[in-house]
């Protein structure tokens, strides 16, 4: 059994190895098997169980809770435990609906601002995820996808406008690999970013935004409805 004070070293996505607490772990790993669809609104959530899954013990589990209660992904009743909220799938799709408006905003100010540089690297990273997807290399691709929206925030170039989508990324980066486990939203997703990129690419602000806002809502919708089974 590892102390609670333990830092555990991860391999994460798209970085260096880093260290991460317990804590941290049972929440990355509770919010996606949410966001996924592992555990379904309802769903039971039992302390030892989780703990004993994860080789951990309960303290950083109900650490986790507390953090997912704010995040609405969860809900604790006296006496009788945590469950997956029953309004889950609202919860995200509203957190979503906000980052379309984020996301939108730093599409618009992209286009107002980016260089011919810029414009060079966005087109590349276009083409690489074009040929990661016909090679069907679906974790790089999910990699890359998000490195797509990263460097369209950087040439927003608005340090307001970034922090604040940092507050709402562990909800969208659990719901992006949810969203890439469908080959048709894949399909659908690159052809967005291709319009998206040549909003931008033109330098209109007001299609770029709109682009972006649709791409993400529809998105939401999609794969929510997927989940359940419309």
């Amino acid at each position: 059994m590892k102390k609670e004070n333990e830092e555990t070293k991860l391999q994460l996505t798209g970085a260096s190895n880093v260290y991460k607490s317990l804590r941290d772990i049972a929440l990355e790993t509770i919010r996606e098997a949410i966001v996924s669809g592992h555990f379904k609104p309802g769903d039971h959530l039992k302390e030892r169980d989780l703990a004993k899954e994860m080789g951990i013990s309960t303290t950083p589990i109900k650490e986790a809770f507390r953090l997912l209660s704010h995040e609405g992904l969860v809900e604790t009743l006296p006496r009788k435990g945590t469950y997956v909220s029953e309004m889950v799938n609202t919860s995200i799709e509203e957190t979503l609906m906000l980052k379309s408006y984020l996301e939108g905003m730093s599409a618009r100010l992209a286009a107002t601002k980016v260089t011919e540089e810029e414009l060079v690297k966005l087109e590349e990273q276009i083409i690489l995820m074009e040929q990661l997807k016909d090679k069907q290399q679906l974790e790089r691709y999910s990699e890359e996808n998000t490195n797509f929206h990263l460097q369209i925030r950087r040439i927003a170039s608005n340090p307001i406008l970034y922090q604040t989508l940092l507050n709402v990324e562990n909800v969208d980066q659990a719901f992006r690999k949810r969203a890439l486990q469908h080959q048709t939203e894949i399909e659908q997703g690159f052809i967005e970013h291709k319009q998206i990129f040549e909003a931008i690419k033109e330098r209109n602000p007001e299609q770029a935004e709109e682009r972006m806002k649709k791409h993400i809502m529809r998105t939401a919708q999609s794969v929510l409805q997927k989940s359940k089974g419309i």
